[in-house]
């Protein structure tokens, strides 16, 4: 079975989920066009193959790796799959010693029944609350929580009493994207956040947070192609495949997201307080984690821009050693 446990995002981590993506047969059955194919297929292989480095590198340091599996067989048509099992932190959260998890994503079975049941919270279809409970939005820090709650999902004070009632203080923070694509704690009281979006002096006082710009690597910023596809997704040299951006938008909707607003910069994943694995080279972060003696390790997930998803995405934290801190008292 796979320990659960998670109090802080910096806390040694010991077993990890990475995603899973597609396999380009999926397409060729139903579809011939290349204009299609041919950038599916290396969006297939490609992924997979990062996937798979990303796996080394966390195996190396002396983290079990858990991957996700969509049985393509149970599913009549392309349509009803919702997504591939590619982020599983925009589904799960691990807060405390319990596993929170959603009915309807699909590919993770094969993981979640390794989880003890008494340690697996699935949020009932009856619940007044509709949004996820994920650590995509919430951001887990010792006893404090900080959770991007979007009103529009309804009330969420079954999910606030429960955290309560385990020890943790409850922040709500509204907006309406994942918290962890404006900011990152990289260790007790350090972390990088994005301009403009919060005064972390009142939020999180006695941190030092890091302001970078908004969307510093963004590729396709000054494209023609982000008004065609409204800033969804890109995709290295198809910037003008009009067949493959129509048969996204009618195919394959869901699977992408609104990558305009990400910022990969931010995207991080601890595994410990002095490593952290970063999507890309940004001089100022780099500098700034060299000042606090932590080691930055680069992971190029190279069609992040495609699936909307960093490094934070594509993985969900299973077991973090470490307590329930207090690291605002």
């Amino acid at each position: 079975m796979i320990p659960v446990k998670g109090y802080a995002s910096y806390h040694p981590l010991k077993h990890c989920m990475v995603g899973s993506g597609f396999q380009i047969d999926w397409f060729k059955e139903f579809f011939s066009d290349k204009k299609i194919l041919d950038p599916l297929q290396r969006i297939a292989e490609e992924t997979e193959e990062d996937f798979l480095e990303l796996s080394t590198i966390l195996t190396k340091a002396g983290v079990e790796v858990h991957r996700p599996k969509l049985e393509i067989e149970k599913y009549n048509s392309l349509r009803d799959i919702y997504r591939p099992p590619m982020t599983p932190r925009d589904h799960f959260a691990v807060i405390g010693e319990k596993f929170y998890a959603v009915q309807y994503a699909q590919g993770y079975s094969n993981v979640l029944k390794k989880i003890k049941k008494e340690q697996m919270y699935i949020k009932p279809k009856d619940s007044t609350y509709t949004g996820t409970i994920d650590t995509a939005s919430i951001l887990r820090a010792g006893k404090d929580l900080y959770w991007g709650h979007d009103p529009k999902y309804g009330d969420p004070t079954e999910y606030v009493n429960m955290f309560e009632q385990e020890g943790f203080r409850v922040h709500l923070l509204e907006r309406d994207y994942h918290s962890d694509g404006v900011i990152s704690l990289i260790k007790p009281r350090v972390a990088i956040a994005v301009k403009g979006i919060a005064d972390y002096e009142k939020t999180m006082p006695g941190w030092e947070v890091l302001l970078i710009d908004d969307n510093p690597s963004l590729p396709f910023v000054k494209s023609d192609f982000k008004s065609v596809v409204k800033g969804r997704w890109w995709i290295q040299h198809e910037e003008n495949n009009a067949v493959l951006a129509k048969f996204i938008d009618q195919w394959l909707g869901e699977w992408v997201g609104y990558v305009a607003e990400s910022v990969f910069d931010v995207n991080t994943l601890s595994i410990d307080e002095n490593t952290v694995i970063c999507n890309n080279y940004n001089k100022s972060v780099f500098d700034f984690l060299k000042k606090h003696q932590v080691e930055p390790v680069l992971f190029n997930f190279r069609h992040r821009y495609f699936w909307d998803g960093g490094i934070h995405c594509i993985t969900q934290d299973l077991y973090r050693e470490g307590t329930q801190e207090d690291y605002f008292g």
